[in-house]
């Protein structure tokens, strides 16, 4: 077998291998595969001459790391939120996957007045807008099922109220809030977006978490000082 027939060879097996890891979304590696995979990822477009610059997907393993840097900006505290819902009922569901953002509840998100939970502006531009699609336009309004810790079902509405504020809204987010008793400044949520695999419907995640006594009281007192 020639040079040139091995080459071809292996660049075949390449490929496949490059497709195979690039399937296999939300997976966790260590520092080594993941510069090992970076060199496969760069050699795939070498070979075929993709001049295009490379774009980072969000949910590509390959950027786990740059992954775990984000993290830490919108989480509440050292907690580390899996990338995916950690909810049962979803497994084997979950497609393209925003990352996880927390919020600790305001008075606003837990009025019976207001029925919406507001969401990090930044977060929701830099990680979840991107995954919209043609004719998802978040100005007027996109149906959506939401999905609590234990896989129950609630059809919100995520939209740009009054052009101001990102939100998940209708009377459904009271129910939500009043199943799960909520409490402004003590619950802190976990929130994903996620394209449903079967429906390929935009879907929500929503997971909580009660911070320590001793966070509470130190963010109260921050909250005070800023008064």
């Amino acid at each position: 077998m020639s040079k040139e027939n091995n080459i071809t060879e292996l660049t075949r097996e390449d490929v496949v291998a490059a497709l195979t890891l690039a399937s296999l979304k939300h997976v966790k590696f260590d520092e080594k595969s993941i510069v090992e995979l970076g060199k496969l990822r760069r050699k795939f477009h070498n070979i075929y001459g993709n001049d295009e610059q490379e774009k980072e997907e969000p949910n590509s393993v390959i950027n786990v790391r740059n992954r775990n840097r984000v993290r830490k900006s919108t989480c509440i505290d050292d907690y580390q939120p899996p990338e995916i819902p950690p909810i049962p009922a979803l497994a084997g569901v979950v497609g393209e996957c925003s990352r996880p953002c927390e919020k600790q509840l305001t008075e606003t998100d837990l009025s019976d007045n207001q029925t919406r939970l507001s969401l990090s502006k930044d977060h929701v531009r830099d990680y979840i807008l991107r995954l919209l699609r043609e004719g998802e336009d978040v100005t007027q309004g996109i149906p959506v099922t939401v999905y609590d810790s234990e896989g129950n079902e609630y059809s919100m509405r995520f939209v740009f109220w009054s052009s101001k504020v990102y939100v998940l809204t209708t009377t459904a987010w009271k129910t939500f809030y009043k199943k799960h008793g909520f409490q402004k400044d003590i619950d802190v949520v976990t929130v994903w977006m996620f394209r449903h695999r079967l429906t390929q419907k935009l879907c929500f995640a929503i997971t909580s978490r009660r911070l320590p006594q001793a966070d509470r009281q130190r963010r109260t007192q921050m909250k005070r000082r800023k008064i």
